[in-house]
């Protein structure tokens, strides 16, 4: 496939510099990943090449190895370590592909157009054409940099959010992730201090004293996260599990009170209804969506916030994502209705028509059923605005 080309010449170029390098194994693993990817002349020559010159020498080295068993030369230490860490390296990355994890590592976690590297009046087609070139480039399966997995992780959050219609519209209007059922922080963390990972601390007591004090461990912090060593120091008379177990029960006692302000704290965050963001428009008038308005194409009514929506008014391309949404949403509602007005008809007409007897009267009254809902639809599909409606609900 043509998107792989690239990809397939930059390990053909990987696999000339580790032939250079001596490394004719790593040459050929690279070399054989260019052809599956993107099958060219150079690459098979390269490998024909290669595998030739890897036969004769080991050949050459099968005559000559009764010269090395009558004089054992020790392997210096320069080739024992190359050859070991030649042995650990699983995967290759370039200096472009650190620099792209770098740059959307730096980006917040909820920064979508920052991670996709697009602007707020992007279309769905940019937002796709973005999402498939950096999934390409940052897929752990080839790019082996630091970090890849979760920029990877970062970039398919974005392209979820910004995908669909109305998270997309919740996110431009609030700014917070749709999918975040909780966006504040509990009421007993006031003031609390973060981490590099978003953990909360409380400002009295680190991290490591609140693990020490719940698991009785002394703990080392290594970067983002921490390991736990556990070990028990033994008095000279022997009694070293008493006087730790006494002590946890001190511990404990004095903690108490902590643990029962942290927990009356969390209950009371449970009790808090969590607010969702609200929509930025309705096809139902609710007590929040009380505007009127129609849709420029379909002339499909709708209600929104006059407040909230200004910022949609002003900027055209956003107000026509959302008047989009309406129509789809608009069919599709008729549509559903239209098959249950069918589905009713068609189950009192079978009823009309009986088993044994037909009942005259009664099919021709389930005959002439109306179904408006299917009557707006047909006339909708006169248009040629709905064939484009159609598309984008396929997409």
């Amino acid at each position: 496939m043509e998107v792989n080309k690239d990809e397939a010449l930059r390990s053909l170029e990987i696999a000339r510099s580790k032939l250079a390098s001596g490394n004719i194994a790593v040459a050929i693993k690279f070399a054989q990943k260019s052809i599956n990817l993107y099958p060219t002349p150079e690459a098979q020559d390269f490998l024909k090449r290669v595998e030739n010159n890897k036969t004769t020498t080991q050949t050459t080295g099968k005559e000559n190895d009764h010269h090395r068993k009558a004089s054992p030369t020790p392997p210096s230490p320069s080739s024992s370590s190359r050859e070991h860490k030649q042995g650990r390296q699983t995967k290759e990355y370039t200096k472009e592909q650190v620099d792209a994890v770098k740059r959307i590592r730096a980006c917040g976690v909820h920064d979508f157009y920052a991670i996709l590297g697009i602007s707020k009046d992007a279309s769905d087609l940019e937002v796709k054409k973005s999402y498939r070139k950096l999934a390409l480039q940052m897929h752990p399966d080839k790019n082996g940099a630091p970090g890849a997995d979760e920029a990877f992780k970062l970039v398919s959050k974005a392209f979820q959010v910004l995908s669909d219609p109305q998270k997309r519209a919740a996110f431009d209007e609030n700014g917070i992730d749709p999918d975040s059922r909780n966006t504040g922080m509990p009421s007993g963390f006031g003031g609390a201090r973060f981490n590099a990972n978003g953990a909360v601390f409380a400002d009295d007591i680190s991290p490591e004293e609140i693990f020490n004090m719940f698991f009785n461990t002394d703990t080392t912090f290594v970067g983002p996260g921490f390991r736990a060593r556990r070990f028990q120091r033994a008095s000279p008379n022997g009694d070293g599990v008493q006087e730790q177990q006494s002590s946890a029960f001190l511990t404990f006692l004095q903690l108490l009170p902590l643990i029962l302000l942290f927990l009356f704290s969390l209950s009371s965050n449970w009790l808090t209804p969590i607010p969702e963001p609200i929509p930025p428009y309705s096809l139902q008038q609710t007590s929040h969506h009380t505007h009127t308005k129609y849709t420029n194409l379909l002339n499909v009514q709708y209600f929104v916030d006059p407040k909230s929506f200004s910022s949609f008014e002003q900027n055209p391309r956003k107000l026509q994502r959302v008047e989009d949404n309406v129509e789809v949403t608009y069919v599709k509602s008729l549509t559903s209705q239209c098959n249950n007005e069918a589905i009713y008809r068609h189950r009192k007409i079978n009823e009309a028509s009986g088993w044994v007897f037909r009942d005259e009267e009664k099919l021709k009254e389930a005959q002439q059923i109306k179904m408006p809902n299917c009557e707006k639809l047909m006339e909708l599909s006169k248009t040629k605005r709905y064939n484009e409606v159609r598309r984008m609900m396929r997409s």
